[in-house]
């Protein structure tokens, strides 16, 4: 089960004296995995750990749309961090809410009580599961007189410490601002494209990690802007350059059978989890061929560009689901991965045998053979798959996916009728 509290409401409002606390935000998620917030003086705070403020949730896609509806935040105490910034006049503070209707009853659609409740059905069959993940971004230099400017300033690699790099002064202070508000960091690094970095996170729970990655994304742009800079979670900004991921580690107290089967159901659920971990139009331009990443529903212990892989001589159950991107809502993400893991061991579906070398090299008779299913190519394909998979569905919950769904095949409209650069320099002299 979810652990329960052990920060009280006289423990919140101690901290927001003692350090200086003048506005508290109140962070919740849309479907979408966008960040939202109610700002309240600190003068509000005990409302606020009392579950007295409230939003519309009518102006919020994927809620209650269309409707006039005052929507209950209630914040998680252990979430209070304050801001790594400060004014003249005090510091600010957040706290990451649950959504819950008027009555006080959980929202069926809040993106946080859906993990809850996936952590929650999943302990039955693999207890205890932590998780930790590779955040991967983009750091542009900001122009006034360029908005959307690719530019990068620097022609670094994996790894690499190159000299006079905003991008990399940036991501230390990045770095230095999460674990300032309490969250664990491994490691960072250069990713492998120019303006490519990855932040590597310990492992926590799955709802500290999905309030890490909430609460990273905000950091980032908030720190990139004041080293000129532009923080993208894009997947795939740069066509000619790797895309960004979001790798996720995950660790049960599972033995070798066990694990398979679980690695197993995360092979057969892939084509809808895909619609989840990977939600953007652009998505699918990062699940190609090309710069490692999983185009097909295998697994390995070496090879990088195949959906999961368990890395060979670790100890546990350990295994990394690679297919994942950065904007994805980490909740939902989570959240169907559990599901799917969880169905897998239920089912007793055995993943197989891995694949040896790179899963780029099969060709289609040995998939056809193997049985392995190929990731969808398309928004519009993984949402079909979503709908099939009653597994991933039932994770989500009938209004979540139902609006999830209707918000992601508009956008799917939006694209498919949009006329892009591309067809112009295909098309416009040609014919």
């Amino acid at each position: 089960m979810t652990e329960p509290s052990t920060v009280t409401k006289r423990d919140v409002l101690r901290l927001a004296k003692d350090g200086n606390v003048r506005f508290v935000r109140l962070v919740f998620a849309d479907i979408l995995g966008v960040s939202k917030n109610v700002t309240i003086p600190v003068s509000r705070l005990a409302a606020a750990m009392e579950h007295r403020i409230t939003f519309d949730g009518g102006s919020i896609d994927g809620f209650v749309r269309g409707e006039e509806l005052d929507m209950v935040l209630q914040p998680d105490p252990t979430t209070f961090a304050i801001y790594p910034w400060a004014g003249s006049d005090g510091c600010e503070a957040r706290l990451i809410c649950d959504i819950a209707m008027p009555d006080g009853t959980p929202f069926e659609g809040c993106p946080r009580t859906t993990l809850r409740r996936a952590v929650d059905a999943s302990a039955i069959r693999f207890g205890n599961v932590s998780v930790a993940a590779e955040l991967e971004f983009f750091l542009f230099q900001h122009s006034d007189l360029e908005p959307g400017s690719l530019s990068t300033g620097d022609v670094a690699t994996y790894f690499d410490f190159p000299a006079n790099d905003r991008g990399e002064e940036a991501r230390l202070a990045i770095v230095a601002g999460l674990e300032a508000m309490g969250i664990p960091v491994w490691a960072s690094h250069h990713e492998h494209a120019p303006g490519q970095h990855e932040i590597d996170f310990a492992a926590m729970t799955p709802l500290q990690l999905a309030d890490a990655i909430l609460t990273a994304r905000t950091i980032t742009k908030h720190i990139a802007a004041r080293f000129g800079l532009d923080a993208t979670f894009m997947p795939k900004p740069l066509e000619r350059a790797a895309g960004s991921g979001l790798h996720i580690d995950v660790r049960m107290d599972a033995d070798e059978d066990t694990l398979l089967c679980a690695v197993g159901g995360i092979l057969a659920h892939a084509r809808a989890m895909t619609a989840l971990c990977n939600p953007t139009v652009n998505s699918y331009k990062r699940l190609v061929a090309e710069w490692d990443a999983p185009i097909y529903a295998v697994w390995s212990e070496r090879s990088v560009d195949t959906l999961v892989r368990l890395p060979k001589g670790t100890k546990g159950g350990l295994f990394e689901v690679r297919s994942p991107d950065p904007s994805c809502n980490p909740y939902l993400a989570l959240a169907t991965i559990l599901a799917a893991a969880s169905d897998g061991i239920a089912t007793s579906t055995f993943a197989g045998e891995p694949v040896r070398d790179s899963s780029y090299a099969l060709d289609a008779r040995q998939r056809r053979d193997l049985g392995i299913i190929a990731l969808p190519k398309s928004l519009r394909a993984a949402l079909d798959a979503l709908d099939e998979d009653h597994v991933i569905r039932a994770a989500l919950g009938d209004h979540l996916f139902a609006a999830f769904r209707d918000a992601k095949l508009a956008e799917y409209e939006r694209y498919r009728r949009s006329v892009h650069a591309w067809e112009h320099r295909a098309y416009l002299r040609l014919y």
